[in-house]
């Protein structure tokens, strides 16, 4: 990462949308005096954190990589105080995205001076990090908000909490750091309902349960951020109604009383019902790392049914920041869940007695 870089993406406090598009489209960076002699597609491997070294030797046989006064070439050393330019092409989401008409606009669910609630489509970062730097909400609501030079005008949307990348749903975005403060706090004391729908592999015998059971690290795993039930895991809780029976699958209502991270999914797949799609606690953690390294072939997204965790933030229930009313916010099932529920077969003699249809 880029000392550009990580004053851009430290932190929401100093994140600047203006500032981000210096990044898209060109890269242009300084050596440092300790990178002094440096292979120049080492240096570059350093300094691009975010892409391996084979693509950046690619990216120099390709001449995308500019040295300021001397050809480049990856053995090339590079000296302080020299500039290197980078071209940067578009990244494989940004470029799917433009094939099928961009992003779009957010979908706003509520908005008043203190808040903006949107509609997080899956597959949008919240935020800028790691390799997604563009097409996030928190760079939208920049765009949209920003008033910079004026402060009287200027509005700095931060987020009160957040959703995985591939997690649609409901998502609330604070316009004052006083009111992310009092949402966050709300969140953190359990003062709020959150539900989520989802669908899951296998049908779910109980019509309602409660599963209590800690979460951790899975220090065995590949990826570093798994995370599994285990004995000496953070407390974590979740409420589960089901709302339908299929054939092979079944739509269920979540309820999060605690929020440890990938608790939901770590859950189901605790249950034996790990959520349709999910690529890292679904059918086998080398899906993820196919899909990370992009390397996912026809007959893995077969198996996996949809590009996409089949997960949906549908309910939340909080006090309004400002005055302490109740704000009650819902967003429907979205069209490619509601798609595959349509797909799939129903078995209705096996459906819960007074579960909601």
């Amino acid at each position: 990462m880029t000392s550009h870089e990580a004053r851009i993406r430290s932190s929401e406090d100093d994140f600047d949308a203006e500032k981000l598009l210096t990044l898209r489209g060109k890269l242009s960076l300084t050596v440092e005096r300790e990178e002094h002699g440096q292979r120049l597609d080492q240096f570059l491997t350093r300094r691009m954190g975010w892409r391996s070294r084979n693509s950046i030797v690619h990216l120099i046989d390709e001449g995308k990589v500019e040295l300021q006064d001397r050809s480049a070439r990856a053995s090339r050393k590079v000296r302080a105080g020299e500039s290197v330019l980078v071209r940067l092409p578009k990244p494989k989401r940004d470029r799917d995205l433009e094939q099928a008409g961009g992003a779009g606009p957010l979908t706003v669910l509520y908005e008043d001076e203190d808040l903006v609630v949107v509609d997080k489509p899956a597959g949008i970062p919240v935020h800028p990090g790691g390799r997604l730097l563009h097409q996030t909400v928190i760079t939208e609501l920049h765009h949209r908000y920003r008033v910079y030079g004026d402060p009287e005008r200027d509005i700095i949307p931060k987020l009160c909490h957040r959703l995985d990348l591939e997690t649609s749903g409901i998502l609330v975005v604070g316009k004052s750091d006083q009111v992310v403060a009092e949402v966050g706090r709300q969140l953190r004391e359990r003062e709020t309902v959150k539900e989520y729908l989802a669908i899951v592999h296998g049908m779910m015998e109980q019509d309602s349960t409660v599963l209590e059971a800690p979460l951790g690290p899975a220090l065995h795993s590949q990826v570093q951020l798994r995370q599994c039930v285990r004995a000496d895991g953070a407390p974590s809780k979740t409420g589960i109604a089901v709302e339908k029976r299929y054939q092979e699958f079944t739509l269920v209502r979540l309820r999060l009383h605690t929020g440890r991270r990938h608790q939901l999914r770590v859950h189901l797949q605790h249950l034996g019902h790990p959520i349709v799609g999910d690529k890292l606690y679904g059918l086998d953690e080398d899906f993820f790392l196919a899909y990370y390294e992009g390397r996912l072939t026809p007959e893995m997204h077969q198996r996996l049914m949809l590009p996409r965790q089949a997960l949906h933030a549908t309910h939340l229930a909080l006090r309004h920041p400002r005055d302490g009313r109740k704000l009650v916010l819902s967003s429907p099932l979205p069209q490619d869940l509601a798609e595959f529920l349509t797909k799939i077969e129903e078995r209705p003699d096996r459906d819960a007695a007074g579960c909601r249809r």
